[in-house]
């Protein structure tokens, strides 16, 4: 659950910054209800500013809780877990969520011929020591990364083929966890919110006074709390990934955190961060680190072929590409920066 860099700590300034000051013509308490807490592996806010019902929050946690339950690696007992301590040798039943999940995990796996990967879990072990580990260690991980070999079999069952493969769902989880908020808080009568899923952002609806969401996207050149643009928008997921939250180094030598599946090694590109902007969180995850690992070429032209999906790459050469749909939704905020619209 902790493969998305924490991004857009800004945008949750402006957003509440922006709603807490609209004027209040029929002396409406314009702030929100929050809760906040640690799950899914990264600090959680939920922020609803219309129907301001306590209960639909505890709903909120009690489901996000139940997805960790069964999604994360790092419980033992998780569906996925299992999975994976019964690699090579038998299925697993799962739940029907987990199994949507990893149906939509493979699916992107498919689309977007392995950037994103489900199975990546042996690599993301090996450079989670906070080393570089030896070619001869990233060769034999490599070995037991195929999102081929993820079977899923009739009656929710799921099955790795090779023992030793490692399923790992963060790179997808926290999108549909972000997701079952929505559902949950429509289903409740709230139609203004925030999600916040660790820098996993999804404006629900529109602000309170009827706007856009307006979600700044943090520079990777400067400190946290600075922004290249602002996407102005509602009903919206941003999910961003990016090379320079998490990393190491080693040898004078940066090494990130986006290890790109084909090569045992982090990705190495021009490419500095990507936001994903999407109708579903789901998908936003999934693709804003294979588009990546893709690079702005590859990734723009699969961008373009999916209906409801936008993106904004930076680039290390200080670029802004942002996909087509996404022009005049998009301000740029830093003009040292130049913005292409391929």
């Amino acid at each position: 659950m902790k493969d998305k860099i924490v991004i857009l700590i800004l945008a949750v300034f402006i957003l509440t910054g922006i709603t807490s000051c609209l004027p209040n013509e029929n002396n409406k308490d314009l702030s929100p209800i929050s809760k906040d807490g640690f799950m899914l592996g990264t600090f959680v806010v939920i922020r609803i500013y219309d129907n301001k019902d306590e209960e639909i929050l505890e709903k909120v946690f009690d489901r996000l809780k139940e997805i960790e339950d069964r999604m994360s690696i790092n419980i033992e007992n998780s569906d996925v877990s299992m999975i994976n301590k019964n690699a090579g040798l038998k299925p697993v039943e799962v739940h029907d969520d987990v199994y949507y999940v990893i149906q939509k995990a493979k699916e992107y796996a498919e689309i977007t011929n392995g950037a994103f990967e489900p199975t990546i879990g042996s690599l993301v072990k090996l450079w989670g020591i906070g080393t570089v580990p030896s070619d001869s260690e990233i060769n034999e991980s490599i070995k037991r990364v195929d999102y081929n070999k993820l079977n899923l079999l009739d009656d929710n069952k799921v099955f790795l083929e090779d023992e030793g493969m490692i399923l790992d769902l963060g790179g997808i989880a926290k999108g549909y966890a972000a997701d079952e908020i929505k559902r949950i808080l429509l289903k409740n009568g709230v139609t203004s919110a925030i999600i916040d899923l660790g820098g996993n952002i999804f404006g629900v609806g529109s602000k309170p006074d009827g706007t856009d969401w307006r979600i700044g996207v943090q520079s990777p050149f400067e400190p946290r709390g600075n922004h290249i643009g602002v996407i102005i928008n509602s009903d919206v997921s941003v999910v961003s990934s990016g090379d320079y939250e998490r990393y190491f180094e080693e040898n004078n030598k940066k090494y990130h955190h986006i290890i790109d599946p084909s090569k045992g090694y982090p990705a190495s590109n021009n490419v500095t961060g990507v936001t994903v902007l999407s109708e579903k969180s789901i998908d936003g995850d999934a693709l804003s680190t294979a588009l990546f690992i893709l690079g702005v070429e590859k990734g723009m032209s699969l961008v373009e072929g999916i209906e409801g999906l936008d993106v904004v790459y930076i680039t290390k050469d200080n670029k802004i590409y942002i996909s087509s749909q996404l022009e005049g939704k998009f301000e740029l905020a830093d003009e040292e920066l130049e913005l292409i619209i391929p």
